[in-house]
């Protein structure tokens, strides 16, 4: 009885052997899809999708989190296809759909998280800035910054600053934004102004009284002397708003 149990287990057991070297053989082998091919291919439509959109002196940093190779019954080589996941702008952690197709059949489907960073030479401050200062005279710095989240709109040329202060404070090397800064006053609250309203053919001035500080370019509210009106205008210079007909 012992021996027929013995001899039925190396029957087993070969057979086993047979198996795995018949697998190991290639008849089953099928198709590798490495990490890195998933990799590549994500970043070759990030690029493509964003390359339009971004400053020429800008760098893109694209950090793709995938680590796994996909294994296919397949012995062709099949079609990375990437997508967007939603209509949301390639900025960050954003996840996107990745199918893998043979013959327009997709085989597997995955979803594939890249973070997309944005670097770009941005005007920092070199030391604090106060709320109210004059900003015309400071050196801002150009520093290579990762602005993907910034809030506002940045600058990179000192001379968008022309006729600007700091409307809120700024620390040594933070990025300056339009949040930070505000016009100089041209025309005060509760002084009196003329307003100008300019047609084809004719062109109306009236006395008013300016119902708040404004820059050159800055929409502020004026008042009609004459009739107490209050409309909104834009300030063309010193004493001067310019409203629609």
């Amino acid at each position: 009885m012992l021996q027929r149990k013995v001899a039925l287990l190396k029957r087993i057991f070969l057979k086993v052997i047979v198996i795995s070297a018949w697998l190991s053989s290639g008849v089953f082998a099928g198709t590798i899809i490495t990490a890195t091919q998933i990799k590549n291919a994500v970043e070759e439509f990030v690029v493509s999708q964003v390359e339009s959109e971004i400053p020429a002196n800008a760098s893109l940093e694209i950090d793709v989190r995938w680590q796994n190779n996909i294994e296919l019954d397949v012995n062709v080589d099949p079609v990375i296809r990437v997508r967007k996941s939603s209509s949301r702008q390639l900025r960050g952690p954003s996840v996107l759909r990745v199918g893998v197709d043979l013959d327009g059949e997709t085989l597997r489907k995955m979803s594939v998280t890249a973070d997309i960073r944005l670097h770009l030479p941005v005007l920092v401050a070199p030391y604090s800035i106060k709320r109210g200062e004059n900003i015309e005279s400071t050196r801002f710095e150009l520093v290579k910054r990762d602005i993907t989240k910034l809030r506002g709109v940045y600058y990179t040329d000192q001379s968008e600053l022309v006729g600007m202060r700091m409307g809120r404070s700024l620390g040594a090397g933070e990025i300056l934004t339009d949040l930070h800064v505000e016009r100089i006053p041209i025309v005060k609250r509760g002084e009196i102004i003329r307003i100008i309203s300019r047609g084809r053919v004719v062109q109306v001035a009236i006395d008013g009284t300016a119902m708040q500080d404004g820059g050159k370019g800055d929409l502020i509210r004026v008042k009609n002397v004459d009739s107490g009106k209050i409309v909104r205008g834009h300030v063309v210079e010193s004493g001067l708003v310019e409203v629609g007909l």
